[in-house]
């Protein structure tokens, strides 16, 4: 099917995403598309506004920060996956990321994304329950963070408010954790029985 008619933004910054998502009416934003643009082609969603924040350098990164690992939420799985920093010090995020899709799914999905999207059924979010991860929402209030356990609320619901956008996943670093992520052959109910 061919989605709806909608306005395309591509801003260069955070701040200009807050501003187009705070002044412009049905607008949902693009990270790597992996789940809205499905639902834009069966028209189950129907932007009048779509807001790309593929341009915004800024939420595209993975570093350690003090006894932490800050990922943005524009790194897509395939970046997670390679990250020489993840596979030594938080090996279950490239081991849960190499399960996600193929190559052109890892290549243009985002942790971010899929987190925001909220649904049980996707690899990512039990990993960041798992990892007692925190996530950092912008929006014209400033910034919040919120603990992964608070932040799915249910079926595609998160604790994002509708003028907030995911920015940044925060990790602690224990040093004597261990981790695996399994993935279960495919069931007939499809969602995640953990997290």
């Amino acid at each position: 099917m061919i989605p709806g008619s909608f306005e395309y933004h591509s801003p260069a910054t955070l701040k200009e995403a807050i501003d187009l998502l705070q002044s412009r009416e049905d607008a949902k934003i693009l990270a790597g598309g992996q789940s809205l643009v499905p639902l834009m082609k069966l028209r189950l969603a129907k932007p009048a506004h779509l807001i790309d924040l593929s341009r915004i350098r800024d939420l595209s990164f993975i570093r350690e920060q003090g006894q932490s690992i800050a990922i943005g939420a524009m790194t897509t799985y395939a970046e997670i996956e390679e990250s020489p920093l993840l596979l030594r010090r938080c090996p279950l995020l490239p081991q849960t990321a190499s399960t996600v899709g193929d190559v052109q799914v890892r290549s243009q999905g985002t942790l971010g994304g899929s987190l925001a999207h909220a649904d049980p059924a996707g690899d990512m979010p039990a990993a960041i329950l798992a990892l007692a991860a925190e996530i950092k929402a912008v929006g014209p209030r400033g910034e919040r963070t919120i603990k992964a356990k608070d932040f799915f609320l249910g079926l595609l619901m998160s604790a994002l408010e509708p003028d907030e956008i995911l920015a940044e996943i925060t990790i602690p670093m224990l040093e004597q954790s261990k981790t695996a992520y399994l993935k279960a052959a495919q069931r007939a109910s499809g969602f995640a029985v953990v997290g």
